[in-house]
């Protein structure tokens, strides 16, 4: 990524991921422009981008990587035993 985009580029697109996804967990504004230090309008804009094809597979494919990270851990711990 960092060959398509300079340094404040790269920050404000993985904002707008990390926006997505944690509304997509149900987190308030007040919380994510909290955490992520983002600006209400930001989220707003984030939210209506959440409904192109792009983004949404984006967000499918951070929810499947969070799926197998959390799989992984649990069936290491059953083989570990």
């Amino acid at each position: 990524m960092q060959d398509f985009f300079n340094d404040a580029e790269l920050e404000t697109f993985a904002k707008r991921l990390g926006v997505a996804y944690w509304l997509k967990k149900g987190r308030s504004y007040e919380n994510i422009k909290q955490n992520l230090k983002v600006s209400s309008a930001t989220i707003a804009a984030t939210l209506a981008l959440m409904e192109k094809p792009g983004f949404a597979l984006a967000l499918k494919k951070m929810e499947a990587e969070e799926w197998a990270n959390v799989w992984a851990k649990r069936i290491k711990k059953f083989v570990k035993k």
